[in-house]
């Protein structure tokens, strides 16, 4: 099979399921490979283990809502899957260089990113190093 496939049957699934709980017995069953093969194909074509992108995505789509949205923080990070306002937070500034707050706040641009043949998503933005503390 071409590993191509592969990662796009995982990409358009995480994205399809990005607001769910992904357990990676269900991956293997989509796909009808072993979960071995899944980390290492991906990792190989990808550059990044499954969990983290699977991780990366709920980030961006809950920056989205961030930004799109009226919701409160502890309704976004429940909604994709974090224990509590913390956990997400930390994650969320791990991943962009913002907590949450000053996300909604600093509201920088999102663009479209290509995941993967056909899939597309939207893209992190990453607080530039240089940048002014303040927004």
């Amino acid at each position: 099979m071409n590993p191509y496939i592969l990662i796009w049957s995982i990409c358009t699934y995480v994205e399809n399921h990005v607001r769910e709980d992904i357990p990676m017995e269900e991956i293997v069953r989509q796909t009808g490979f072993s979960l071995a093969h899944i980390r290492d194909v991906f990792r190989t074509c990808t550059g990044k283990p499954l969990a983290r992108y699977i991780q990366e995505r709920r980030i961006a789509n809950a920056a989205q809502d961030l930004l799109y949205t009226d919701q409160k923080i502890i309704d976004i990070a429940m909604g994709y899957g974090y224990s509590s306002r913390t956990v997400f937070s930390r994650a969320f500034l791990r991943y962009t260089g913002y907590t949450p707050s000053d996300f909604r706040i600093c509201r920088p641009a999102l663009t479209p990113v290509r995941l993967c043949a056909g899939v597309f998503g939207v893209g992190l933005p990453f607080r530039n190093s240089n940048q002014i503390e303040s927004c």
